[in-house]
This record gives C-alpha cells, sequence and structure tokens, in this order.
C-alpha cells in the first residue's frame, strides 16, 4: 500500500506536468499543418530522428545511470559521487558529438546544421538535468520547468512560425529556446553549480556506471531502430511527404503519452527504490502493476479512437487528410511501445539490461524486415503495422522471460477482451461515419466501467461511507 501511495502520488505530479506539455504540444496540431507542408515537416521529423540515433549512440543513457545510482545513497553528499562521476561520462560524450557534427558539416551540406546540432545537445543537457532533479525528489521542479520549458517553446513557435513565416528552421530554434530555459530552472532549483567537483569522481563508481549504462545505450540504438527508423524507411521508399504525413499521425500518439509518461517515471522511481531496499519476493507487486497499466491503457485506446474520428478534422489542415486512417494502428503501436517501457524498468529495477537489450534487437528486427515488406505493399500505413509488430514481439518475449525471473502472471481474459474491442473500434473508425463511431464510444464507456467494476464499487462504497458520517 506504501508503494502504491508513493507511486501515486509521483504519478500525480508528473501527471500535471506531463499532461500540460503534451497537451500544449498536441495542440499546436492546426498551426503546424496550416504554415508548414508535409514535405518539409517530413524533413524535420527526419533531422530529429537522425539527431536522436546519434545522441542515442553517444550518451549511453547517462542520466538514467546516474539517478540509478543516486537511489543508493541518502544524503546530498553521497549522491555527488554517482553524479561527478556520471558527468565525466556526459562531457565525453559532447565532445565525440561535437566532433562528428563538424565533420559531417565539412563533407555535406546540410541546412541548418548549427541549429540541428544545439537541438541536440540542449535536449540531452535538459534530460540530464530532469534525472537528477528526479533523483534528489524534486519531481515538482521537474514537472513544472518542463511545463515552463514547453510554453516558451510554444510562444517562440507561433511568433517564429506565424509572424515571421519561417520554415521549419523555426522549430529546432524554438526548441532550443525551451530547453535553456527549462535547463536555467532546473539548475537553479537543485544547485547544480554545487554539485559538480572533480574530487567527488571516483573511478570504481565511473566503471560501475560505464558498465551499467552499456546496455542501455545498445538498447536505445536498437530501440531508435524499433521506432525512428521507420520515418527513414518512408522518407527513402515514399518521399519526404509522405514522412510529413506519417509525423502528424504519431503526433496522435503524445495523446497516450499524456498518461503513460508520467506513470513510467513514477513507475521508474517505485522499481528502482524498492529493489535497492527490499530482498522479498516482489512477483505479486509486479504482477498487479503490469495488469493495472496494461487495462487502463487498453481502454485508454478504445476510448480515444472513436474521439480521435471526430477531432482529426477539427485540428488538421486538409493538406494533411491521408495521415486520418493511419492513426488507430499508430495508437496501438504505442501502447505496445508503453507497455514495453514499463516492463523495461523492471530489467533495470533488477539489472538485467542485456536482456533488456537482446529483447529490443528483437523487435527491432521485426521492425525493419516488416517495414520494408510492408511500405511498398500498404504505403505509410505498413510503417504503423511494422512498428506494432515489433513491439508487440518485443512485449511478449519480455513478459515471457519476467514470468520466469519473478512469477509475473498476465490476466489473460483482459486481453483477449481488449483484442476484441480493439478489431471493431478500428473498423468502425476507417469504415463507417459519425453514428458508428458515437455507437464505438458509448461501447467503448460501458466495456471501461466492467473493466473497472470493482475499483468502482470501492470509490463509491468509501464516498458513500463519508457521506453517512456527514
Amino acid at each position: 500500500m506504501k508503494e502504491l501511495i508513493r507511486f501515486l502520488k509521483a504519478s500525480g505530479i508528473y501527471f500535471i506536468g506531463t499532461v500540460l506539455i503534451k497537451l500544449v504540444s498536441f495542440l499546436m496540431l492546426p498551426i503546424y499543418t496550416k504554415y508548414i507542408s508535409p514535405e518539409d515537416m517530413g524533413t524535420y521529423d527526419l533531422a530529429s530522428a537522425y539527431i536522436t540515433f546519434l545522441c542515442s549512440v553517444l550518451y549511453l543513457d547517462i542520466w538514467a545511470g546516474i539517478m540509478r545510482f543516486m537511489f543508493e545513497h541518502d544524503t546530498r553528499e553521497k549522491k555527488k559521487k554517482p553524479i561527478n562521476s556520471g558527468f565525466a561520462i556526459f562531457l565525453l560524450s559532447t565532445a565525440v558529438y561535437t566532433a562528428i557534427i563538424i565533420g559531417v558539416g565539412c563533407v555535406a551540406h546540410i541546412p541548418y546544421l548549427f541549429y540541428i546540432y544545439l537541438f541536440g545537445l540542449l535536449m540531452n543537457t535538459q534530460i540530464l538535468f530532469g534525472y537528477l532533479a528526479r533523483g534528489f525528489g524534486k519531481n515538482v521542479l521537474y514537472a513544472s520547468s518542463g511545463l515552463i520549458g514547453t510554453l516558451v517553446t510554444t510562444v517562440s513557435n507561433i511568433i517564429l512560425i506565424v509572424v515571421f513565416k519561417m520554415n521549419y528552421s523555426a522549430m529546432f530554434i524554438s526548441g532550443c529556446i525551451g530547453y535553456m530555459v527549462n535547463i536555467a530552472i532546473v539548475g537553479y532549483g537543485i544547485r547544480a553549480h554545487e554539485l559538480i567537483s572533480v574530487k567527488k569522481f571516483d573511478y570504481g563508481i565511473f566503471k560501475q556506471m560505464f558498465r551499467f549504462s552499456i546496455p542501455l545505450c545498445m538498447n536505445s540504438v536498437a530501440y531508435w531502430f524499433l521506432t525512428s527508423y521507420n520515418r527513414v524507411a518512408i522518407s527513402n521508399i515514399l518521399g519526404k511527404e509522405a514522412n510529413g504525413l506519417y509525423a502528424v499521425a504519431t503526433r496522435f500518439g503524445s495523446v497516450i503519452n499524456l498518461f503513460t509518461s508520467c506513470f513510467n517515471m513514477a513507475w521508474q522511481e517505485i522499481s528502482y527504490s524498492k529493489e535497492a531496499t527490499s530482498d522479498s519476493d516482489n512477483s505479486n507487486f509486479y504482477s498487479v502493476a503490469i495488469n493495472s497499466f496494461i487495462q487502463f491503457l487498453g481502454m485508454g485506446l478504445i476510448l480515444l479512437v472513436p474521439v480521435v474520428f471526430f477531432v482529426f478534422p477539427i485540428m488538421i489542415d486538409d493538406s494533411y487528410n491521408e495521415a486520418k486512417n493511419m492513426v488507430p494502428i499508430y495508437l496501438l503501436a504505442t501502447i505496445a511501445s508503453s507497455t514495453s517501457s514499463f516492463l523495461g524498468n523492471i530489467f533495470s529495477a533488477i539489472k538485467k539490461n542485456d536482456i533488456l537489450f537482446f529483447t529490443t534487437v528483437v523487435g527491432s528486427i521485426v521492425n525493419v524486415i516488416c517495414v520494408h515488406l510492408l511500405l511498398p505493399v500498404l504505403g505509410v500505413q505498413g510503417a504503423s503495422i511494422a512498428l506494432f509488430l515489433g513491439f508487440l514481439i518485443n512485449v511478449i518475449i519480455r513478459i515471457r522471460i519476467l514470468s520466469k525471473e519473478i512469477r509475473v502472471k498476465m490476466d489473460m481474459r483482459f486481453i483477449g477482451m481488449f483484442t476484441i474491442l480493439t478489431a471493431g473500434v478500428t473498423f468502425v473508425y476507417i469504415k463507417l461515419s459519425y453514428i458508428g463511431n458515437l455507437v464505438a464510444f458509448a461501447v467503448g464507456v460501458f466495456a471501461t466501467i466492467y473493466v473497472f467494476r470493482d475499483v468502482i464499487g470501492k470509490v463509491y462504497l468509501q464516498i458513500k461511507v463519508k457521506l453517512r458520517k456527514k
């Protein structure tokens, strides 16, 4: 119960910040689709995919390693050792990152390369500072700084795109401005200038963190092939305009991420902390958490698909209409992706990152093979299907391994019901009109009440008891 309360509290804090951040970004879609062409949107999305790949390779996900080792120390002074040891790796990665960008600039002409470089550097610095804030338990600071940074990015985008009529480069510039604001707020809140000290560097911890982070880095690279590679494949096979349509469809996945990202961050802290302080059998704890997470995501998807049917024409410019039918399959892939991340945090908590890497590689191979087979046949829709299949295989393998490692048990009845409902709402979305989707939404509401009937009943009884006391 103690872990549940802590989880809900942390989730609530992240939810406030994350929901508003994602919501603001999502609400920018009408401006993006009106003022930026599908081809330019595809170019921006492709550049972002490449810079994400480079950073995944070089930075080793060192921020996750720093936070994991911070949880093993109980005072600010002791936490400085993993911070400085991890920061050394971060500086080395930045030096290599800078050298590679300079080298690329010397041999190839890439528009707005400096903006792209700065975007990647500040993005990684912002992630690092965010993990430090979480490592110190400053979740409110983390959430509020992210919100303020996003609002600054949004205002900058509106000014540069709408007022000054800039092209997609405005999105990189605005992102850099938002990251700098975020970094400044978090840096001040954690007193970052007091944390860095050469004397606190510990070579032993440095080696441990390096060994811990290498599998995470390899996993991030494999994860890139499981997600962002599809953007490269679409651009090469179907063109950048097609990638622009895919980019808009993927933005609707951020609606699901409104909820999953806050849960995953809170879950990461709870699982890391529990494994660091508990020697008991945690199988039931993990089983309940995984099944509850999947139920929450699954019913959210059932309700969301009909809503998107009505919202899409209102938010998206007509030039992006072809993206509409891509949304349901991509949302399903997002559900699988979020579940994979949730399970992945368990492997990191029990320090089984080698297994994490193996499962991601298998999913990546499935995705890469399928995307090349399906794109010529199904068009951009093939990318979403390939992505879903890759994550599905990834999730299945992770659950099988966890069932052996910590005896996790899955609720197969719910999974069967979810499969049927998902097929139904997707068919209605693509083939039927407004009335059909209204009916689908109503069915989703009743199904959600049925799935969470026990929780709803307990809440009702608690409210009833409180009312009687009054």
